[in-house]
This record gives C-alpha cells, structure tokens and sequence, in this order.
C-alpha cells in the first residue's frame, strides 16, 4: 500500500471511528496508531524508502538499514578473518547457528553477531554486511524463493552464497534459488514492479526448507 492510499483511508475511516467516542483526543491517539501500521501491511514505499515491518510492532525500517557495512563489530570481525568472501561466508556458516522462527523478527549485524544464531535474513544480512565491509561493492542480500518457500541468501556477481550451511561451500542447485528482490545497505533492485511485497507471501516452512537444502547437498 503505498502512501497516498493510505492517507485516503485515513481520511474515510476518520468520521466512522470517531463516531461514538467523546474524546476527541482519544480518537487522534487510536487513528494515529492505525496509520503508523497500515492494517497489517509489511511493506510500503514512502519518499523513496522501502519500509518493511520485520521486527517489533508499529516499527518500520528502510529495508537498506539492516545491511551495516560501517558497523563497529562487523568492521572489527572483517579485520580479523579479512575481505575476501569465502572467508567472510565460512565465518558466519560456522560461528552463527541457525534459529527457525515462527514469524519475522529480522536481527541486525550486531544482534546476530552477540547472539550467535539467526535464521535466513540474519545470516545473509551479516554477510553481506561483511563483504561490503571487506570493499566489495556488489553483494546484495537476495530475497526469494527456494523450492517454492521463501527463503534468503547473499549474491555476488550472480553467485549464490548460502549462509544456512554449516561451511562455506558452492551451491549444488543454484537454479532453485528464485529472488524476487536484492538490497544491500545503498540499494533496492525489485525485479517487477510490487516484488517486495510479494516477498512476504511465500510459503514458510523451515522444516521442508531445510530438508530440501539438505537433499541437495546430499
């Protein structure tokens, strides 16, 4: 839903909510709250932003935000493994463990990193946080499908780096790897117009997810 949208719902459902109440300040507080989180919406574009509800309610954040190649923790991890991305992907394939979640609650670099777990977002957000760090200027977190079921992996030059492994190696089956969407902390590249949003709409089953990638490594 973007903006404009949401303002003229605002104004419509104004009159309805106000109607009843008798405190007008009651009614500002309650409509402001709604417009702050568009009726369950996960995404919306606003003044350029790509706004994503992804961690506590009533938050949005710019989709570009989670990706912190500037961090002090992920510049301090990238001088000690250094810059060069086999590394940086066998680093967080070993060190971060992979936690399934229930809904969507995406962590930043430093989150994950004190954490020491995280589940898809998390790992392909620290890694390209790493990469980026280490001076490549190419790599994206891809968000998409795999086998079906939403998933999200690192891309650099078209290659997809899988950071739910627990070591850095080459994806068997790169072709199962369907992205919708590749941001980093600068960039959004939605390959169709509304591919954000749809993003959200996948399948989510980490269980069968998780199966299939392990089948594929065999």
């Amino acid at each position: 839903m973007i903006r404009e949208e949401w303002d003229r719902m605002f104004l419509n459902l104004m009159p309805v909510v106000s109607t009843g109440l008798a405190s007008l300040s009651i009614v500002l507080g309650i409509m402001t709250l709604l417009r702050a989180s568009p009726l369950g919406q996960r995404v919306y574009y606003q003044d350029g932003q790509y706004l994503v509800a992804v961690r506590y309610p009533g938050q949005w954040h710019d989709i570009r935000s989670f990706v912190q190649p500037d961090n002090t923790d992920v510049v301090a991890i990238c001088s000690q493994i250094g810059p060069d991305v086999w590394q940086c992907l066998d680093f967080v394939c070993r060190y971060v463990a992979y936690k399934r979640e229930l809904g969507e609650m995406w962590q930043f670099p430093s989150e994950t990193l004190a954490r020491g777990e995280g589940d898809c977002e998390d790992t392909s957000i620290l890694l390209t946080s790493l990469v980026r760090a280490g001076g490549a200027p190419n790599c994206y977190v891809a968000v998409g499908s795999l086998g079906g079921y939403g998933h999200a992996w690192s891309e650099i030059d078209g290659q997809v780096l899988e950071t739910t492994f627990t070591s850095a190696r080459v994806v068997p089956d790169p072709a199962q790897y369907y992205p919708y969407i590749y941001f980093n902390d600068t960039e959004v590249i939605e390959l169709w117009p509304g591919a954000l949003g749809e993003v959200f709409e996948l399948k989510r089953d980490e269980a069968t997810k998780l199966n299939l990638m392990a089948k594929a490594v065999g």
